[in-house]
């Protein structure tokens, strides 16, 4: 089997846990991470104590994220907040040449306007008509204005007691073979992933921001006979090969049919056994199907692996059954079946 490489980083998904509704996805990661921990509890006794039984509990599946891009996203997440659009009171700082000691701000100032001139000191002036100032002495020099105006903006709110999001997370990266071409693709799905709320801005005179979501995958109820669970993760395959298998096995190995219930059909069915730590999988609709010895009152579906007893059997009949499945690594594997007639 060729040599498989999980390359680069993941993309990232992130959906409303409860509605599955897409809340952001990151395509420009510097890093992802998974990180699996277990706690364990060691059971000893006896001359020199030695270990009679290791118990491991408290499983523990952490997952981080670290982007190059600046988004509103993962500050929300972090506080547990939605971010809303309105009329807000902002800060404006703004440089202004003025002339003969008057000058025009690009907004309409709510109160007055602090102006830093070129010598670092500070004058406080009140601006006419909401945007217009004057500075006493200003002449035509280049001053700073901080003011305050009231703008339409995205905002979040950080609250002292919203705790982080809960979130669906997704991440999708990609396995290559040896010659470079992409294989799979490794599917991380957690459905309650609850982010931690540590979050960090970090800004650079020679560099870009960047930023972090990172949290803990909270224990999902199995809808079915399962058990409950942190993650699944899923290899998709990027093309439409077949499952490679090892070899296979036709069951039940003997149809035993009734003489007194003609015509009677039974199905056979194919596990494709891939070894290790791999489950078996039906491989029952991608097999070729032949009659290679015994009886034709006995039939088989050449596509199907559906055996039927016809109404011209008799007591007795027998046949045997070849099965045939290609696998592009292990080439052609083969089993067999019989079915016999009784009373």
């Amino acid at each position: 089997m060729a040599n498989k490489f999980l390359v680069s980083v993941a993309n990232a998904i992130l959906r409303d846990a409860n509605t599955g509704e897409a809340l952001a996805v990151g395509k420009a990661n510097m890093n992802s991470s998974i990180t699996l921990s277990m706690q364990k509890t060691e059971v000893r006794g006896g001359i020199n104590n030695p270990l009679l039984y290791t118990y491991f509990h408290d499983r523990n599946a952490e997952f981080k994220i670290e982007q190059v891009v600046f988004g509103k996203e993962l500050l929300a997440l972090n506080l547990g907040s939605t971010i809303t659009n309105s009329s807000y009171t902002v800060v404006g700082n703004e440089d202004i040449v003025l002339s003969s000691g008057s000058g025009t701000l690009s907004h309409t100032a709510l109160a007055n306007c602090s102006v830093v001139m070129p010598n670092g000191a500070i004058t406080t002036v009140t601006p006419t008509s909401g945007s217009e100032i004057y500075v006493s002495g200003g002449g035509g020099q280049k001053v700073s204005a901080v003011y305050t105006y009231t703008a339409t903006a995205d905002q979040v709110v950080a609250t002292s007691t919203t705790p982080p999001d809960v979130v669906d997370l997704t991440l999708i990266a990609e396995v290559r073979d040896e010659t470079g071409i992409i294989v799979e693709y490794l599917q991380v799905n957690v459905p309650r992933y609850q982010v931690s709320g540590n979050y960090t801005l970090s800004l650079a005179a020679n560099g870009v921001s960047n930023e972090s979501l990172d949290g803990v995958a909270l224990v999902t109820t199995s809808t079915d006979s399962s058990a409950d669970y942190y993650f699944k993760a899923t290899w998709i395959s990027n093309t439409t090969a077949s499952i490679p298998v090892t070899s296979i096995a036709a069951t039940p190995s003997v149809l035993t049919f009734s003489y007194a219930s003609r015509p009677q059909t039974s199905q056979l069915n194919v596990l494709g056994i891939r070894g290790g730590v791999y489950a078996n999988v039906n491989i029952t609709t991608s097999c070729s199907y032949i009659r290679s010895s015994g009886c034709s009152t006995l039939t088989i579906g050449a596509a199907t692996g559906l055996v039927t007893s016809t109404s011209a059997v008799k007591a007795g009949d027998n046949a045997m059954f070849q099965i045939t499945y290609y696998d592009t690594t292990s080439g052609s594997l083969f089993d067999s079946a019989s079915a016999v007639v009784g009373a």
